[in-house]
């Protein structure tokens, strides 16, 4: 196994999966302050500070591998517009957590079910992984949509899975799992 892994440049359609850098970090606060973005999730307050120390853990988690995710970019200009990629990965089962996000002004333009296919097509062909979880909150219709869309199953309910801003909310568990071997 790898001591290091980055993450190579994908295409997703008209945009580009790449990995993160340190000047990501203004224009993710930027869509992510919006709570139109947080509300069926459950992302934590968004301040400056802590988008700034969580592109550093990005960062920092491609040298250890617990967790792998590409910045989600325009291909004209580079510029930042949503995140893709494996919160946790569990080695000893081949599988990872999924996770996503994107900006208001590109939603229900197919590009995030475009990022999803590509990521958890390259870790497939890849051979690291043979199964991706995406846990969604029970509110979060565009992204159970997405999810469904992309070939995941709806495995189950966890009722009080995690807190959204205080309060314990119930998530449905989804997954996808390779054809290979």
């Amino acid at each position: 196994m790898v001591d290091r892994l980055v993450p190579p440049n994908l295409v997703a359609g008209e945009f580009r999966l790449r990995p993160f850098r340190r000047e990501d970090a203004d224009a993710w606060y930027g869509y992510l302050c919006d709570p139109r973005v947080t509300e069926h999730t459950s992302w934590p307050p968004i301040t400056r500070e802590f988008i700034a120390a969580l592109v550093e853990k990005v960062i920092d988690d491609y040298d250890d591998l617990a967790s792998l995710r590409w910045a989600l970019a325009r291909q004209d200009d580079d510029r930042l517009v949503g995140s893709c990629g494996y919160l946790r990965l569990f080695s000893e089962r081949h599988a990872a957590e999924l996770a996503y996000d994107l900006a208001p002004a590109y939603w229900r333009r197919g590009i995030m079910s475009s990022a999803v296919s590509t990521v958890v097509d390259w870790a497939f062909r890849m051979g690291s992984l043979s199964r991706v979880e995406a846990f969604v909150m029970t509110t979060n219709e565009p992204s159970i949509s997405l999810l469904e869309r992309s070939g995941f199953t709806k495995e189950r309910l966890f009722k009080g899975h995690r807190l959204a801003r205080g309060v314990p909310r119930d998530f449905f568990l989804y997954s996808i799992e390779s054809h290979a071997g």
